[in-house]
């Protein structure tokens, strides 16, 4: 799904300039170190001198969860109820493909001042 949805389309925009100097962020969420994950990466070239870890669940660094909050509040707006997984699947995969990439573009433009917010507050939550 990230890649068919997100990634390739994300990538294939990027000069080679970028893609060399790139650092890939993740949280240290357990399914992001899985061998399964760690070997996607690599297929994408990616290597793991590349990678930055973070901490997971934390919004404040990492526009990935708040990428997640829009789509949940998307998902779940006007009391949505879901009666089984299948159904919460295609509702996330529905509310993915309609995030506007002017949306993203606000939350991955404002990492510089997210994280001067947080080292200002000496590694609090910043409330954003």
């Amino acid at each position: 799904f990230l890649e068919d949805t997100f990634f390739k389309q994300w990538y294939r925009k990027k000069s080679a300039s970028f893609k060399k100097n790139m650092i890939f962020m993740q949280d240290n969420a357990p399914s992001h170190a899985s061998k399964y994950s760690t070997a996607w990466l690599a297929r994408k070239g990616i290597k793991e001198e590349k990678l930055m870890t973070w901490p997971p669940c934390s919004p404040d660094l990492n526009p990935i969860e708040n990428l997640w909050s829009i789509i949940k509040c998307e998902i779940y707006k006007e009391g949505k109820r879901y009666t089984s997984l299948n159904s919460v699947w295609e509702a996330v995969v529905a509310a993915a493909r309609n995030v506007d990439g002017e949306q993203i573009k606000t939350l991955t433009e404002s990492m510089d001042g997210r994280l001067l917010s947080v080292l200002a507050k000496k590694g609090g939550y910043i409330g954003r």
